[in-house]
């Protein structure tokens, strides 16, 4: 009787040495997930934050400041994206048709020698459209918004119109079957003569 009473106490001995043995092992591991996970989770902050691109618009009001924010995020700082490069200027052509219902060529300007750099479908204000890129020779550049908005009696169709958001100046107008709009730095003192020149020609 003795001895089984022996021999059981030593086993329970045996079982909290090897548990003791064991637990700084597992503290260490619980620590090292832990500063795994925060590290991962600052780097992926700050990586975010390096690639957010500033609007300088609080949230959008109305269409202007839409086509704001689209120029902003697709072209002002990047190079432009878009679905049809400028080598393709019939695609180019369709894509509005198709997008808009205008028959129309790649407009051209002669102002400050604007070079087409492509074209990209957009969505302003749930409305349909193209977004046209140019720039200049000093690599500033320019977008020609062509929406899908017939005008109505609420939107009625206009002659260029002009008006600054921010640090960019926005030209447009509402012809019969679509609402043009052109954006580019307040600072290009060519856009008031661009803007004529598009009205005429679209």
């Amino acid at each position: 009787m003795d001895i089984s009473v022996r021999t059981n106490k030593s086993g329970n001995i045996g079982g909290k040495k090897r548990r003791k043995r064991w637990l700084p092992a597992l503290a260490c591991c619980g620590f090292l997930g832990i500063g795994i996970a925060v590290g991962a989770t600052l780097s992926r902050d700050s990586s975010g934050a390096a690639e957010t691109v500033d609007l300088s618009l609080e949230q959008s009001t109305d269409w202007i400041d839409d086509v704001c924010a689209n120029f902003r995020i697709f072209g002002r700082k990047y190079q432009p994206i878009t679905d049809i490069g400028p080598e393709d200027t019939a695609a180019v052509t369709d894509l509005v048709q198709r997008t808009t219902g205008l028959d129309m060529n790649v407009p051209t300007f002669e102002e400050g020698a604007r070079i087409f750099e492509g074209a990209r479908i957009v969505a302003i204000d749930r409305t349909p459209g193209v977004e046209l890129f140019y720039r200049n020779s000093a690599g500033d550049l320019l977008s020609v918004f062509i929406l899908a908005r017939p005008a109505t009696l609420d939107n009625e169709i206009t002659d260029v119109q002009e008006t600054i958001r921010d640090n960019l100046t926005v030209a447009w107008w509402q012809g019969e079957r679509a609402l043009v709009a052109i954006v580019g730095p307040s600072s290009d003192t060519d856009m008031p003569a661009l803007a004529q020149s598009a009205y005429l020609k679209l």
